[in-house]
């Protein structure tokens, strides 16, 4: 159990870096485009991404959860425990689209922070997120087109975006 707790916390510690590096690339686009108020409320946003990852209940919840091949693999299918778990996490993080009764209630950085996680969690185990999205997203949430075309646009600014991190600090890059 308490080695559980330990692997939770060390693989959210591991992603909250990994946000922020895909905020940091998002962020940059957007300041290059004008938009620095939205930049500075995305990094402010993904500087406590999945904080609520650390209550008790949640961490309670999420050690049956700690199998990345259960989050990223479309075809493996998740049981009770771990769904209440993941039921748990999204009424505490508006940046999942089950936190709404309607997808389209998402705000802009809801979704920006949502493409942020789906970057993050694709760095760090080394998977396709452009793929991920379109296979196993587009049609679980069943995006209205405008809606997916700003998300597959934000997750596209990421998933070029890892190339200028060569020369970001060290300490920050888990590879």
């Amino acid at each position: 159990m308490i080695e559980r707790i330990i692997d939770h916390i060390e693989d959210t510690l591991i992603h909250k870096q990994y946000i922020l590096q895909s905020a940091r690339i998002l962020s940059k686009n957007l300041i290059e485009n004008g938009q620095l108020d939205i930049a500075l409320e995305l990094i402010k946003r993904c500087s406590v991404h999945d904080d609520s990852k650390f209550t008790a209940e949640e961490i309670e919840a999420f050690i049956v959860l700690n199998n990345k091949e259960s989050m990223m693999n479309p075809k493996i299918t998740l049981d009770e425990q771990q769904k209440v778990a993941l039921r748990l996490h999204w009424q505490n993080n508006s940046h999942h689209p089950e936190h709404y009764s309607d997808i389209r209630l998402m705000s802009e950085l809801d979704l920006m922070e949502m493409a942020c996680d789906c970057g993050a969690r694709s760095m760090q185990y080394g998977t396709d997120l452009l793929d991920f999205i379109e296979v196993r997203q587009k049609a679980r949430f069943n995006f209205p087109e405008d809606m997916y075309e700003k998300y597959k646009g934000y997750c596209t600014i990421i998933a070029l975006g890892p190339k200028e991190l060569e020369d970001a600090p060290k300490m920050l890059i888990k590879r």
